[in-house]
């Protein structure tokens, strides 16, 4: 008898210690993920409408101009001077001269002295295998650099070194931006060709053998 209430007194102690136990919280349920949004399989692609092509701008016409190695010519009339075959006077013709890259107006138009004149009435002053060297004009002064075979082949005399230098200096200075004539052989200042001119300063416009 005394076991039988024994052990009903320990189950009801036990059951007391279990009410008086605090409630164990619950953590609270999370909420539900949103759906994942998933495209239709088989939706056609939407493409991006064409633009549209920008006019065209007109094509500039290309100017071809000549490179620095070709050769471009250009022809001109010019007057120059030759000696009358009697020794009187300078005559004015007209002779066409090429222009180019390598000659200029200047030095084309003396180097026609040089050639044995057309004209029956007319003749060169200049000795056979003379040419001239540079011709540069800086200004209004022309500077004809003559070469240095002419000290010996010329053998003019004082007539012949006026018709020679005249002819150089009457055929430039119809050029109107020339006005004045200096001499130079072989790059170096001279005096005279033959004793007879003074070649040591710039010479001017010689009217008088012309006339």
């Amino acid at each position: 008898m005394k076991k039988i209430l024994l052990a009903a007194m320990l189950a009801l102690l036990v059951l007391t210690a279990g009410c008086d136990k605090p409630p164990v919280d619950t953590p609270p349920a999370e909420p539900p993920a949103k759906p994942v949004e998933t495209k239709p399989e088989g939706k056609p692609e939407v493409k991006p409408e064409p633009t549209k092509p920008e006019p065209e701008k007109p094509v500039q016409p290309v100017e071809n101009k000549p490179a620095k190695h070709e050769k471009t010519e250009q022809s001109m009339n010019v007057r120059v001077y030759y000696p009358d075959d009697s020794g009187m006077r300078l005559v004015e013709v007209e002779r066409e001269i090429i222009v180019d890259n390598s000659v200029d107006k200047y030095t084309a138009a003396v180097e026609t002295l040089l050639e044995e004149p057309e004209e029956e009435n007319l003749t060169t002053i200049f000795p056979k295998h003379t040419g001239f060297r540079k011709v540069t004009v800086e200004g209004d002064l022309a500077t004809v650099d003559i070469d240095g075979s002419i000290l010996k082949s010329f053998v003019g005399g004082s007539t012949g070194e006026e018709f020679l230098i005249g002819s150089v200096v009457n055929t430039l200075t119809n050029f109107p931006e020339v006005k004045r004539v200096k001499f130079l052989v072989n790059g170096q200042e001279i005096e005279t060709l033959s004793g007879h001119m003074d070649l040591s300063t710039p010479l001017e416009r010689m009217n008088s053998l012309t006339k």
